[in-house]
């Protein structure tokens, strides 16, 4: 038994394959954007079967070719074969290993994220499994040329720009690269039978009637695959429904039909702005990072913890967004806020350091704060006494501003774009406003 549990444990490692990060996806596409450029999207071919195993792994003989005589024999694999549990590790390793051998380094924050600076110019692989995305600083002409030397080391079928990924619509074209899921949001709300439903203004309803009565057990599977499928398309490309999923998922084990109601109006919602999307802008006056911080005062009324939100924007777009509950109990506004604060300029210093991969050098990212107090205690000290019960790690915004590494502004209260991650009571005028704000916006 001890023995299983050892394999047990020992198997996330030996089978683990990294894919690109949304964020990575979404920081490719805009830099594209920003320097005026294509990306390009490749597929490898049989990809798994490009990988060799390097340990022994059985199989039966296929069906129809069995050897005579020999049908209790078995095959031993020297090839990574799709539906083998480690094929997906073996042909990581593999690709990883050509990649670099034409002068790529594999990015520490992102696994799949593969930069080559030369003097003037860098190039930029991003691998989600069998497909690549491609990108050159100089333009298509040293977009092609990284396709063509891989193309000289696998068998990759050539794209051309890039227009569909993982469910994402991408969409090209002169000064502006948009992302956007109306296909996949369209077979969510056929799939739901909400492709009728009257449309709602605003994703959650603050006068919604909470019903803790369990819901039928023939609706749960239904309630956490489409839970499961909107997860998805907020981390994706609409951040203006992560505050509605991200409550809703408190639920996920085991929904009430007040959840259930919540969740059929994040649906009607979602069937009135099927077009929307994000999209970056052309401009290098664009390549700077802007990043609103907000929290939510005690929002988890069970263990009283409050949420962070934040949302960072590149190129006229946003490339990360958060809503999520703190892992610690604020005991005030202040101490909340300041949390937050902490918990965006972290995410601030990875989007820099994914950059400086790059070469791309830029002024220190600007972080957007509605809470004076909390403002003046990251950038000056001052209110320490008030923080002193909180854990040293908070306090490593302070260490950012003094080094200026971040700068944290002023941000008045109904410019905040990150409330509409940390709210759901606001009006539907309010909520469009911000929404516009946040950078969801329609589609052409």
């Amino acid at each position: 038994m001890d023995g299983s549990r050892e394999a047990f444990a020992r198997l996330p490692e030996t089978v683990y394959s990294p894919v690109a990060e949304m964020a990575t996806v979404r920081v490719l596409f805009a830099l594209a954007a920003a320097l005026g450029h294509q990306v390009l999207q490749a597929d490898f071919k049989n990809a798994y079967l490009n990988a060799e195993m390097d340990e022994e792994k059985y199989v039966a003989q296929p069906y129809g070719l069995e050897e005579h005589d020999n049908e209790d024999k078995v095959c031993l694999l020297k090839r990574a074969l799709y539906g083998c549990s480690v094929s997906g590790k073996r042909w990581n390793k593999a690709i990883s290993g050509a990649i670099e051998s034409l002068g790529y380094q594999r990015s520490t924050i992102d696994h799949c994220k593969y930069a080559r600076r030369r003097e003037d110019y860098s190039d930029l692989l991003v691998l989600y499994v069998d497909d690549i995305l491609a990108f050159s600083t100089q333009g298509r002409e040293k977009t092609e040329s990284q396709l063509g030397q891989l193309g000289e080391i696998y068998d990759i079928k050539r794209l051309g720009k890039a227009r569909h990924m993982l469910g994402i619509g991408i969409h090209q074209q002169g000064d502006k690269i948009t992302l956007e899921q109306g296909a996949y949001l369209e077979s969510i709300l056929a799939e739901a039978n909400y492709i009728e439903a009257k449309p709602r203004s605003t994703p959650w309803g603050a006068h919604l009637k909470e019903d803790s009565e369990p819901v039928d057990i023939t609706e749960l599977a239904v309630f956490r695959r489409i839970l499961g499928q909107l997860m998805y398309l907020s981390t994706a490309t609409r951040p203006d429904i992560t505050f509605a999923v991200g409550r809703l998922s408190s639920s996920m084990s085991a929904p009430t039909k007040g959840a259930w109601n919540r969740l059929k109006r994040v649906l009607k919602y979602l069937n009135g702005t099927r077009e929307l999307g994000i999209s970056y802008q052309k401009g290098e006056e664009n390549l700077r990072l802007d990043i609103y911080v907000d929290s939510s005062y005690g929002t988890d009324p069970k263990k009283g913890r409050s949420l962070t939100g934040y949302v960072t924007y590149i190129a006229g777009g946003p490339i990360v967004w958060k809503s999520h509950l703190q892992s610690t109990v604020a005991d005030s506004v202040h101490a909340a806020e300041y949390i937050a604060l902490h918990e965006a300029a972290v995410s601030a210093m990875g989007s820099i350091n994914m950059l400086s991969e790059l070469g791309i050098s830029m002024d220190p990212p600007t972080l957007w704060e509605d809470n004076d107090g909390s403002r003046r205690l990251a950038t000056s000290g001052l209110g320490q006494r008030k923080a002193r019960h909180l854990d040293i790690k908070y306090h490593y915004v302070q260490q950012l501003c003094k080094e200026g590494k971040i700068a944290i502004k002023r941000v008045a209260g109904d410019q905040q774009t990150a409330d509409i991650l940390t709210k759901g009571s606001h009006t539907a005028k309010f909520y469009t406003y911000l929404r516009d704000l946040l950078g969801v916006r329609r589609t052409e």
